[in-house]
């Protein structure tokens, strides 16, 4: 018995087969969100006006034939290809302060990524001392990040795409010693029908379908992306004619295409085709085994790692005026009177009403404005000082209550739309859901004042657009031609 032991594990180690085809039947979860990392990016080979093809170099692995079972039940019942978004995200709309479940997985994967990358320090500062000079950490209550949004065009490829192609090409070239060599001609079959199948089931338009279930935008709108209250990050999106509706993608709800079953069904039959020939092969078992367990590799990595928004179609500009804003977690001085005079807030923000007018006026009847006009435009005309930003002194803002009066002040609706999230009321002001004085002050200022100042910063957006668009005008009526080069 010992000496049949000895002899079973010897020739089991020496070469893996029965285990091979087991092998095969595991992981089918990581492929499909390997693939959903990468989806996306399509080629015309047959020109412009040609079908388009997708491409997504997830490698042949373990996990394929398992997923491919698992591929063909979702079909049928949930008739759905993308896995569920990760984590529990708010999609909040700053024009009324609407908010919805995410169910995006394209969004989901944004907020993790924006997290893992934009950490926010919790630990509580020593007794006394400001967060930026305290040893024991920045103590930062909540983090705020304004992104204007761009038009979306192709997803960008990073490192995680092509390496793809590098594992692809690597098992291709672990295949080879056994067919030159022993003249096993099968192991080389097996990887080259193995990533076949693999780019196949990645080519159905039904996943870029899928993940980018959204419309575009008609005119301008302001949305956040957050986990909600009690968690540390904000997304504020500034989206414009053309660019994603963040809105509508968070639904994540698609019509299936007809054809997805029918094909996930051959696939699925020549997956097993391929399981049953693999386990037929009895001799050079270790080079398969190494051939999807670098496949393996590849899929973990291109499912769990942080990307860049772009590499998923969403191409996002930092917010140049003020890009983040953070709150601390410190005392501060609170004001004994919470009563303020609207009739004088609303007096005070009266001029903007004539800058507005101003800005039509010149604006009527031109696609862009003059320069000198636009170098002219003041700004901070007339603005309150309870509307002045504190992003000279930083450290002045106090908690998740100013980081969010903050945000108001540079977006606004935005800040009263996540006073709802993290102070649940309506979009309204209520007295008794605000605490200290100085901040019912503010917001009693920010509900009452919130249409006209929103009508300032559309107009702003659409002035500096207008200057852009001169400018690149502008450069290419003075660049030289090809000819002159």
């Amino acid at each position: 018995m010992p000496d049949n032991a000895a002899n079973e594990l010897s020739g089991q180690w020496s070469n893996p087969g029965d285990i091979l085809s087991l092998l095969l039947l595991i992981g089918g979860d990581i492929v499909q969100k390997a693939i959903a990392q990468l989806v996306g990016y399509t080629i015309r080979p047959f020109g412009k006006n040609g079908m388009s093809i997708g491409i997504a170099p997830v490698a042949f692995s373990f996990g394929w034939v398992g997923y491919g079972f698992t591929n063909l039940l979702s079909i049928i019942g949930e008739k759905s290809l993308m896995p569920p978004a990760d984590g529990v995200a708010l999609l909040v709309n700053c024009s009324n302060a609407f908010s919805r479940v995410n169910q995006s997985w394209a969004l989901g994967r944004l907020l993790r990524d924006h997290e893992a990358s934009h950490e926010v320090d919790a630990t509580d500062p020593l007794s006394g001392q400001l967060p930026s000079t305290s040893p024991q950490g920045r103590a930062e209550s909540i983090r705020i990040d304004i992104f204007e949004l761009g038009v979306p065009s192709k997803p960008s490829l990073d490192l995680v795409w092509w390496l793809g192609w590098v594992t692809i090409g690597t098992q291709i070239g672990i295949a080879i010693p056994p067919w030159v060599v022993n003249g096993n001609w099968g192991v080389m079959l097996v990887v080259l029908c193995g990533n076949f199948l693999a780019l196949l089931t990645t080519a159905l338009p039904q996943w870029r379908q899928e993940k980018w279930a959204g419309r575009t935008l008609e005119s301008d709108k302001v949305t956040c992306l957050t986990r909600g209250n009690g968690h540390l990050n904000i997304m504020v999106f500034l989206g414009r004619k053309g660019s994603w509706d963040f809105e509508t993608l968070a639904t994540g709800s698609s019509t299936a295409r007809p054809e997805t079953p029918v094909i996930s069904l051959i696939l699925t039959l020549l997956w097993t085709c391929l399981l049953i020939s693999v386990s037929g092969l009895k001799e050079h078992a270790w080079y398969l085994v190494g051939i999807g367990g670098i496949g393996m590799l590849q899929n973990i990595y291109a499912a769990g790692t942080a990307r860049d928004p772009s590499t998923a179609n969403f191409h996002l500009t930092e917010f140049s005026p003020m890009p983040t804003i953070i709150g601390k977690r410190q005392t501060f001085n609170d004001d004994p009177d919470p009563n303020v005079d609207l009739v004088d807030t609303m007096a005070g923000v009266s001029k903007y009403s004539e800058w507005i007018q101003s800005i039509d006026s010149q604006m009527k009847g031109e696609e862009a404005p003059v320069t000198q006009f636009l170098d002219s435009v003041d700004w901070n005309y007339g603005i309150p000082d309870w509307l002045k930003p504190l992003a000279a002194d930083k450290n002045r803002i106090a908690n998740v209550h100013g980081a969010l009066m903050e945000l108001e002040k540079w977006v606004p609706t935005a800040g009263l739309a996540m006073l709802q999230i993290y102070f649940p009321s309506h979009l309204r002001y209520q007295d008794g859901c605000i605490r200290n004085n100085v901040h019912k002050k503010f917001w009693r200022r920010a509900y009452h004042t919130a249409r006209l100042r929103k009508k300032v910063v559309h107009q702003r957006r659409r002035v500096e657009r207008s200057r852009q668009l001169g400018g690149e005008k502008g450069q290419k009526s003075s660049s030289p031609s090809q000819v002159d080069v």
